[in-house]
Order: C-alpha cells, then structure tokens, then sequence
C-alpha cells in the first residue's frame, strides 16, 4: 500500500514538473515566433530597399564590367538582386540568432553566432572579387586598344586580366579564413617559380638562348610597332587629303556644272531630224498616192511611206521649185 501511494506521488510530481515546463516554454515559443515574424518581415524590406537603391545607383553597370557582372547578367539575378539577397539572408540570421536566444543557450545559437561574426568578412570578400574583376576587365580593354593589332597585344591583355582576378582571389579566400592553408602556400609557390624562371632562365644558365630569343621577339614587336605607326601616319595623311580634294571640288564644282547646262539646252532646242531617210520625216499623202517628206535641216531628202487617209495632207513646198 505505501509503495502505490508512492508511485501515485512520484507520478503526479511528473505531471505537475510537465505542466510547468509547457507553461514556461509557452511564452518563450510565442517570443519566439513573434522575432521570427517581425525579423522576417524587416529583413525582406531592407533587402528590397537596397536593391532598388542599387539599381537606381547604377551598381548594375559598374558591375557588368567585370568578368563577375557579365556571368550574373546571364543569370536569374543582377548585381543589385544579388547583394540585396545577402544582406536580407544576413539579416534573418541575426533574427534567428535572438529568436533561439530567448531559449538560452543552446548549440544553434553557438552556431548563429559564429556565422553572424563570419559575414563581414564574407562581405568584404566579395567586395573584393568584384573590384578585382572589374579592374581587370579595365586592364584588358586599356592593353587590347594600346596595342591589340599586334600580335602579342591579345596575349598580354589576356595574361594582365588572369593574373589580376587570381590575385584578387586569393585575397578574397584569405580575407574569409577560407582554405588560407592551400592559398597562401599556392601563392608563394606561383611568385618563387616567376622569380626563379626570371633568375635563372633570362639571367642564368640560359643567356644565350635567351638573348636570341628575345632578340627574335624584341625585333618583331618593333618591326610590328612602327609598321603600326607608319599605317596610321598615312592614314591621317590620306584623310587630310581627301579633305583638301574635297574643299577644292565644292569650290570648283559651279563652272563646270553652267558649261554642261548651256550644253544640255542648245542640244534640247536642236531640231531634230525625220523619218527614216538621211534627214526627212514622213509625209501625208492624198488619196490613194505616195507622199514626200519634207527636207530635213541638214538638207538632205527622205521620203516616207504613204497613209491612206482619204483627207487631204498639207502641201510642203518643194526645194527643187525655186
């Protein structure tokens, strides 16, 4: 009898500690959800104000001149979509940081905690990695118009932007304690190996080979430098030229044109000659006869074929009379 009247206390205890568990954790899930909700709703305007200010800025077009804001341009978001998405994710995550804050300390607080403290170096990552993409995109357009019609232009341009978006890279890897164990010694490696190659194979054991070759590779560019530069010293003075050919044209072009005029009109006042013999036309006959043309200005006779109109043709005084 004492030990059910002791297991009905330790039951009951149960209940009664059960009860009031729910009814403290009732008010914290309703914190809770009310963070979650109004949080929510804040970062999502936040989100949306910084990406209409962005694209009112202009940052879409900053953006699209690097090698970054071309491959988003081909995607579902822009420059400004993008950084607007981030900074909405960044603010939810400090929501849900205090929302599983009311319950204490708990271990997906611990890991809030540390992605919140991680953002701003996420963040000046990218920023980096879009800076770097468009000075590189920069570089390439300033060296492909300086010297892109020669053959080694495109090859520079393109080495100049790799080397410039690998170095931003591995500054933005290095800013985000991102596999700062594999860049940095990658890094050191690829500055040694061009120091080496500097070292040895120009200044080195490897003069004379090298010195032919870039005898070879020096003579070319000049070759192909001032062939450049005469091209366009005629073309400029071609153009000039034609500019003065011009000028001189539109100054002489009036009396040659009253010349071709006068021309025209004694030919249009011309008589012109008839029928088809050496200078008549074709003449109306009577009834039932043949008639003469008259003579054509040159002086020469024709005749013409006959008409069967029954009316009497006009008389045409006859040269031969007087």
């Amino acid at each position: 009898m004492h030990h059910a009247l002791a297991v009905n206390v330790n039951f009951g205890q149960s209940v009664q500690n059960l009860i009031n568990t729910v009814a403290h954790a009732i008010p914290k899930i309703v914190v809770f959800l009310l963070i979650l909700i109004v949080g929510g709703f804040i970062a999502w305007l936040i989100g949306r104000l910084i990406t209409k200010g962005l694209q009112k800025l202009g940052f879409n077009r900053f953006a699209e001149r690097g090698s970054v804001g071309q491959a988003l341009s081909r995607g579902r978001w822009d420059a400004s979509t993008l950084v607007g998405k981030i900074v909405y994710y960044m603010i939810l995550l400090f929501v849900l940081q205090m929302a599983f804050g009311v319950f204490g300390p708990n271990p997906i607080s611990v890991l809030l905690t540390a992605v919140v403290a991680w953002l701003p170096k996420a963040i000046v990552a990218i920023a980096i990695i879009i800076i770097a993409s468009a000075i590189a995109k920069v570089v390439k357009d300033l060296i492909n118009n300086a010297i892109g019609g020669l053959s080694y232009g495109p090859f520079l341009a393109g080495a100049a932007s790799v080397v410039i978006i690998v170095l931003g890279v591995i500054a933005a890897l290095n800013q985000a304690d991102i596999a700062t164990t594999v860049t940095e010694p990658v890094l050191i490696a690829g500055l040694a190996t061009v120091a080496a190659i500097a070292a040895i194979g120009v200044g080195g054991g490897l003069i004379r080979p090298m010195q032919s070759r870039w005898e070879r590779i020096l003579n070319s560019a000049e070759r192909e430098t001032t062939q450049q530069v005469a091209a366009y010293q005629r073309g400029r003075q071609d153009a000039t030229a034609g500019r003065a050919h011009a000028a001189a044209g539109r100054g002489e072009q009036f009396a040659p044109s009253a010349v071709g005029t006068g021309a025209t009109r004694q030919e249009a006042t011309r008589p012109q000659a008839g029928g088809p013999g050496s200078g008549g036309g074709p003449g109306n006959a009577g009834p039932g006869g043949t008639g003469a043309g008259p003579t054509g200005p040159t002086g020469g006779s024709g005749s013409g074929p006959g008409s069967s109109d029954p009316r009497p043709g006009p008389s045409w005084p006859d040269p031969g009379a007087s």
